[in-house]
């Protein structure tokens, strides 16, 4: 959406579109019917506590970790997008374009999931994305051709939404019902985290090699599902 209204009008237009579409997502937000809590006030686990929760729990703990790796390791995407069009042969707006093809794989694979849900367990469909994310993230790295590129993101977008869906289910399933908000918060608390950070590292890295941030977002990533398929073994 982004891309498609900075090219019809400007950044600003788009930047007030975004601003415009939180507001409407938070009246909608208010029509959804009331859902009384999972327990009372004080069976709510403080922050430490959901903490110590989550590391001691195999599920969650592998929910947490995984999470973060991912969401650090596809928040370099936009940043290689601009670095590498030259590369590509193209000019740096269409960094816009390669942005857009991983923001419709998102949107595809969302719209599947709702019409056909994830089954099967929650646990081992998170390590099986993820190493199908760092598979697509080495695909980008690879890739010299734009047309692939463009295949290569919207796939990337895909999967990665396969994955989130995985991990909502995972902290749906394993966290006590009690706990089940704290570990909403948290997990989504450091997936926001994990992925500034990553835009924030790549962004210092790129100067030595363009393929250097994909690169070790790609390693991160897998050895992130090798330790999880390890740990659950």
């Amino acid at each position: 959406m982004v891309a498609a209204v900075v090219a019809w009008a400007n950044a600003t237009v788009a930047g007030l579109v975004l601003a415009g579409a939180v507001v409407v997502a938070a009246g909608l937000m208010r029509l959804l019917p009331y859902a009384p809590p999972a327990g009372a006030a004080s069976e709510v686990p403080r922050p430490v506590r959901t903490l110590g929760l989550m590391i001691s729990n195999g599920p969650l703990r592998r929910t947490l970790y995984l999470t973060t790796a991912v969401a650090s390791s596809v928040a370099v995407l936009p940043v290689i997008a601009v670095a590498s069009a030259g590369a590509l042969g193209v000019g740096h707006a269409a960094a816009g374009v390669l942005t857009a093809a991983y923001g419709i794989g998102g949107l595809i694979a969302s719209a599947g999931l709702m019409v056909r849900p994830l089954t099967g367990e929650a646990d081992r469909s998170m390590m099986l994305f993820a190493g199908a994310v760092a598979a697509a993230l080495a695909l980008v790295a690879v890739t010299t051709v734009f047309w692939a590129a463009v295949l290569a993101y919207a796939m990337a977008g895909l999967l990665n939404s396969g994955f989130f869906a995985a991990t909502l289910a995972a902290r749906s399933e394993y966290a006590p019902p009690a706990a089940r908000g704290q570990v909403f918060v948290w997990i989504g608390a450091l997936k926001i985290t994990a992925g500034s950070a990553g835009t924030a590292l790549a962004g210092s890295v790129i100067t030595t090699g363009i393929h250097l941030p994909l690169a070790a977002a790609t390693v991160l990533t897998l050895a992130a599902a090798a330790i999880a398929l390890a740990e659950k073994r």
